[in-house]
């Protein structure tokens, strides 16, 4: 992106100088412009889909082990300290995921 910004400078110093301006060479320059914001878009939506998916995978991995502590203690189950710490770690990871900044 910083190479088509240093082209499009040279461009308009060209025009503000009369050296020889072509709009044709404008309309090149624009149109890389697009290309790059367009793929730069597609990049940033896959990645969110990414984060989206393994922040639900998390959910549903927190889901099922607070489930089995939720049975275990209707039933007096002994792990159910193991399983209701495994249930925490599951819920902050699904926490860290959705939490996620992304550097543009």
């Amino acid at each position: 992106m910083d190479a088509l910004f240093q082209e499009l400078s040279v461009l308009a110093d060209m025009a503000m100088e009369n050296r020889g301006f072509d709009p044709a060479r404008l309309d090149g320059i624009l149109a890389l412009f697009e290309s790059e914001a367009r793929a730069s878009w597609a990049a940033a939506e896959a990645e969110h889909e990414a984060v989206a998916r393994a922040t639900e995978t998390a959910v549903e991995v927190a889901e099922g082990h607070l489930d089995a502590v939720m049975m275990g203690a209707a039933v007096g189950w002994s792990g159910e300290a193991d399983a209701l710490s495994a249930a925490t770690a599951a819920m902050g990871m699904a926490f860290n995921a959705t939490s996620k900044v992304v550097d543009p």
